[in-house]
């Protein structure tokens, strides 16, 4: 497990028998090492439909929101909730991070005496990112540390110990003032656009070459939302500064990069995957939104 020095602004080893991708839905709780050494690519794999997350990161990266980027750099505190889709992409090489990615029920009246949405950082529509002072950063990496003991652990009271540290980063990351923050408007074009981008997004991780895609289009988005296309295309626009269409092959050119670099499924599965009926209709999409084939993108990332 790579965790912080806050001190020297380096990247210790610990050991952890800790997966870094989420197996089973099913589970209530994972905490996972994000850290990489000298790759350029950055990959968050849990499902953001059902999971909230409380995330430590070191490094240059680029945060993208539904109609915006934030750039963060040095150590940062993220929080994020399911009704937010979002990406995480380093900038540069080497970096670190620890995340718990849980679901609402592991926080309960019943088990905990609070609600996990009655948290200012967790309600709906909203995001905070924190910058963190070193000093500040070890003290949250003092507490991801005792989460990872009890995991190795396995003990009887593991749950529940890990409940209790992680609302101790809930409750320390309260008193912190936010450097940014997202926060979503709620009127009619914003609520469209953001109910496009929620079943765009509804659609990923493609988790099988055999799961296609079952919405590609700007109509079927619409249908699908009982819209008028025109009228769906104009209030994205609005909302977002781009035409459904160009969010849609956005998010099919960075859904292609992930499966180009993480899994060895051939060109056609993806293709497949990702909705094209033809090998042939995906390499010339990719080439449009990317500079270059399919095949010469992977070429790229394994050298």
């Amino acid at each position: 497990m790579r965790i912080f020095d806050a001190s020297a602004s380096v990247t210790q080893l610990k050991s952890a028998a800790i997966t870094d991708t989420i197996q089973n839905d099913a589970d209530i709780f994972h905490i996972l090492d994000l850290s990489v050494a000298n790759n350029p690519f950055f990959s968050f794999d849990y499902n953001r439909k059902i999971f909230h997350t409380t995330t430590l990161l070191q490094g240059e990266y680029r945060l993208e929101f539904e109609d915006r980027n934030i750039d963060i750099s040095g150590n940062s505190l993220l929080f994020t909730t399911t009704k937010i889709p979002f990406g995480i992409h380093a900038i540069g090489l080497g970096y670190a991070g620890i995340s718990c990615v849980f679901k609402e029920e592991f926080i309960t009246k019943a088990n905990s005496g609070y609600r996990l949405l009655e948290f200012p950082i967790y309600k709906p529509g909203r995001q905070n990112i924190y910058s963190l002072t070193d000093e500040q950063t070890k003290h949250f990496i003092d507490i991801y540390n005792k989460i990872f003991d009890e995991a190795k652990a396995n003990s009887a009271f593991k749950n529940n110990l890990q409940r209790t540290y992680l609302l101790e980063i809930i409750f320390n990351a309260q008193k912190l003032a936010s450097v940014s923050s997202f926060v979503k408007t709620n009127n009619t074009t914003e609520v469209i656009a953001c109910s496009f981008i929620r079943l765009l997004e509804s659609q990923f991780p493609i988790e099988s070459p055999q799961n296609t895609i079952k919405l590609k289009t700007s109509k079927e988005f619409a249908d699908s939302l009982s819209l008028h296309p025109n009228y769906l295309n104009r209030q994205v626009k609005l909302a977002k500064g781009r035409t459904v269409s160009e969010i849609i092959a956005a998010r099919l050119v960075q859904e292609a990069k992930i499966l180009l670099k993480l899994t060895n499924w051939n060109i056609a599965e993806i293709s497949f995957a990702l909705g094209f009926e033809e090998p042939s209709h995906f390499n010339l999409f990719f080439k449009k939104h990317a500079n270059g084939s399919p095949t010469d993108y992977r070429k790229l990332q394994k050298e």
